[in-house]
């Protein structure tokens, strides 16, 4: 009979990740270097596209009303964020 490994069994499952390479302005370097913790820059710049993700994918879709909504939500400074805006269109209420 084989030992179960508990502390393996306990730990959350992260998703996999993928080392890339990219280029970024010197300012927004300091910026992160200075105001994110050390360790963390990664997880950072992953939250900051994931964010971007769905604004991108609907400033580019075909769905024009989506498109104008977005871009009115620029305009005004409209006080829901992008993501709870597709999350209500998606659920039938805007």
């Amino acid at each position: 009979m084989s030992k179960i490994n508990t502390r393996a069994n306990t730990r959350v499952r992260q998703p996999e990740t993928v080392r890339i390479t990219v280029s970024i302005p010197a300012t927004v370097n300091m910026f992160l270097r200075k105001r994110v913790p050390k360790r963390q820059i990664s997880q950072f710049v992953a939250d900051a596209i994931s964010e971007k993700i769905p604004v991108y994918v609907a400033k580019n879709s075909k769905n024009s009303y989506l498109r104008e909504l977005l871009e009115y939500r620029e305009k005004v400074k409209h006080p829901m964020t992008t993501k709870q805006i597709i999350t209500a269109i998606n659920k039938g209420r805007l």
